[in-house]
């Protein structure tokens, strides 16, 4: 909480922190950064806890964020909002999910005080409504505040044990009304958290069943009923129409195009597969560009499409440093693909002893090997970081015949004694040239030995 109240405390006239019942130092916490505690007795639901806090408020204006949030950067924007004639104000709250992505929402939070605007909603909350119905929909703006929310990071979920407490409240608001969209849908996303994928596609499913389309979560709706049909497995002739009415309800929708696409791979339909993440699919959300990259050079690769592949693997490499998109560049190279090496040793930059040493940990020693001497190639410096490691790897290298060890050796004093001497006469073109041989000869070999690679289809990592 302490990263929360910091982030507003020279911007706020009053802050007010209500307690349901912490067991920490939350109380601590707060009278250390001055705010006003009250109490209130936790009954199963957000909004009731909400509201109460309102009456407290003194100020024109109210800004709501719970104890695991905190602004992004400043509130100067403030004095020119409330200058404005909204009620109220959309902030956009960033949810690290803990995998390299984060889920984007647009939540009302920032709105007047006195009107009688009020939360509904026994979880995620809303007062979005409350104010529609006062003031109109083009009572609320939107503001360019970003909030930053750690609720869904898996450590943050398992600590706060939320999707025990969260289902729970959701599971009392459906008894009481079993077709209740949101809570439906609500219900998804906890089932999804806990790994009951059958469960979540079901209650995605049954949401469906009673929406009218014009609801504002109609699309994550359809993404969720997505996503789960890939966790549950069990692909049959309702997915498929499922994707079939996706896709023709939301035809540029990047998120559905992506799923769409994700699950031609799977089927093994890898033209089709590509077509869709091309189309629209590569401006999904749901995963890292670097992944999405990745992904194409997979499916091109697949095809045996060498120059579209190493394309691909080359840009998702030089998004984030991969070990996939290494071997798989490698493979390409292996291929007689020309410029791949050259390709590969930009692409990696400064990370290929790092990538290397990753190879090693895998036990993958021939990649690290290659991955050794294209940066070599590239910048004979570079054989300062990757001498030792790169003496072990002759030696560690399983299924190598001893005459390739020595023949390896013997090329490997070249490559040392040509840097050797240019490190006194670095003009030295006839040197410069006797060590292209040498790594040339030596890429050749690790090359020609290059085992057979099981590598998993990126794809998968999706799932």
């Amino acid at each position: 909480m302490g990263a929360c109240l910091n982030s507003i405390k020279a911007w706020a006239d009053q802050i007010v922190v209500v307690d349901t019942g912490s067991t920490d130092n939350t109380v601590e916490v707060a009278s250390y950064y001055g705010a006003q505690v009250e109490y209130f007795s936790w009954e199963d639901d957000f909004a009731a806890a909400r509201n109460y806090s309102l009456q407290f408020a003194v100020g024109d204006w109210i800004l709501v964020l719970d104890a695991d949030e905190y602004i992004e950067g400043n509130l100067e924007m403030l004095s020119d909002l409330v200058a404005k004639d909204y009620e109220g104000y959309y902030l956009t709250i960033k949810s690290p999910l803990g995998i390299g992505v984060e889920s984007e929402d647009h939540v009302v939070r920032f709105f007047r005080n006195g009107r009688g605007y009020t939360f509904r909603g026994a979880i995620h909350e809303q007062i979005a409504s409350s104010i529609e119905e006062h003031k109109g929909k083009a009572a609320i703006g939107f503001s360019h505040i970003i909030v930053k929310h750690r609720g869904y990071v898996p450590e943050e979920i398992l600590r706060k044990q939320k999707g025990n407490r969260n289902s729970r409240i959701i599971k009392k608001q459906l008894e009481k009304r079993q077709e209740d969209t949101f809570m439906l849908y609500s219900l998804g996303i906890e089932l999804v958290q806990q790994a009951q994928y059958e469960e979540a596609y079901n209650a995605a499913m049954k949401a469906l069943h009673y929406m009218t389309g014009e609801e504002g979560y109609f699309r994550e709706v359809i993404l969720l009923a997505l996503m789960s049909s890939f966790k549950k497995g069990n692909y049959g002739e309702a997915e498929e129409e499922l994707f079939v009415k996706a896709l023709s309800m939301l035809p540029e929708d990047g998120d559905i195009a992506f799923l769409a696409g994700l699950r031609q791979a799977l089927l093994g339909d890898y033209h089709q597969a590509g077509e869709l993440f091309l189309k629209e699919g590569c401006n999904t959300v749901l995963v890292p560009a670097h992944l999405i990259h990745a992904i194409l050079g997979e499916l091109f690769f697949k095809q045996g499409l060498w120059s579209e592949a190493s394309g691909y693997f080359k840009r998702s490499l030089e998004k984030m440093p991969s070990l996939y998109s290494v071997v798989r560049l490698i493979e390409i190279m292996n291929q007689g693909q020309t410029d791949v090496d050259k390709a590969l040793a930009d692409a990696m930059d400064g990370h290929f002893i790092k990538l290397a040493q990753e190879a090693v940990q895998e036990e993958d020693y021939y990649a690290a090997a290659v991955i050794c001497l294209v940066a070599v190639a590239k910048d004979i410096q570079n054989f300062d970081q990757c001498d030792t490691l790169y003496q072990l790897l002759i030696k560690q290298a399983s299924g190598m015949p001893v005459s390739g060890k020595e023949y390896l050796n013997i090329l490997y004093q070249q490559i040392e004694i040509c840097k050797a001497v240019l490190a006194t006469d670095k003009k030295c073109l006839i040197v410069y040239g006797y060590l292209a041989k040498a790594v040339t000869k030596s890429l050749d070999m690790w090359l020609a030995l290059w085992p057979e690679h099981n590598v998993k289809n990126i794809w998968e990592c999706c799932l």
